[in-house]
């Protein structure tokens, strides 16, 4: 029954897109046969456009692919291209910025940009629901961050070298002391270890040998 439902839904939407000749072309680029719907204006776009409407943040969904609720098709129903351009177009002159292919989407972009950020071609006074503050992905993160991430990694690059130079100096430093230490005392060292230690070790021995001669006469005794 849900299946029934959800295929009811796209079989409306796809109606409503043959009923109308501007619905079989792209809201925003001379490509046929839109696939998706851009639920933010209920225009039919194509795949190029739908995916920078996304960098807009504009609410994209696929004819067939999508899930649909009978709200979202009321307002599709309610909408469409032709009645997008009466709004966004009223005043667009085709020699001020023609229509795009969708093969070059640096321009479908900039035409975007135009249409529905700007609202370059809207009529004087028509600013409702002016969408001012939409901007593609990157723009916007940019805009937000109070410090970019290029100059964050830029920066933190410089510490971690500032610190591994530290660090090598430091390695190089410790070095240099342990060779002056050891040219400084090493001789002086081994020649007091010998005095400190050599003497007792004659000591022993003679010890020794004193004690092995007087078990000697013992014997012989």
């Amino acid at each position: 029954m849900k299946k029934n439902s959800e295929k009811n839904l796209v079989d409306r939407i796809r109606a409503f897109q043959r009923s109308d000749k501007a619905n079989k072309r792209c809201a925003d680029c001379t490509e046929v046969g839109p696939t998706y719907v851009c639920l933010s204006y209920y225009t039919f776009v194509c795949t190029t456009c739908s995916g920078l409407h996304r960098e807009f943040s504009h609410k994209i969904k696929g004819i067939s692919i999508s899930k649909w609720t009978p709200e979202e098709v009321d307002e599709i129903e309610q909408g469409g291209n032709a009645k997008a351009a009466e709004k966004f177009l009223a005043r667009w002159d085709p020699r001020d910025f023609a229509e795009p292919d969708s093969s070059d989407p640096n321009r479908c972009r900039e035409f975007i940009r135009m249409k529905y950020i700007d609202r370059r071609w809207t009529n004087r006074g028509d600013d409702s629901g002016r969408d001012r503050d939409a901007k593609p992905r990157r723009d916007r993160e940019q805009a937000f961050d109070p410090e970019p991430r290029d100059r964050r990694r830029d920066q933190d690059a410089g510490q971690g070298d500032r610190r591994r130079d530290d660090d090598r100096r430091r390695d190089d430093d410790r070095r240099r002391d342990d060779d002056r230490d050891s040219k400084r005392f090493g001789g002086r060292d081994d020649d007091r270890d010998s005095k400190r230690y050599g003497g007792r070790d004659e000591d022993r021995h003679r010890e020794d040998d004193r004690r092995r001669d007087d078990d000697r006469r013992r014997d012989r005794e």
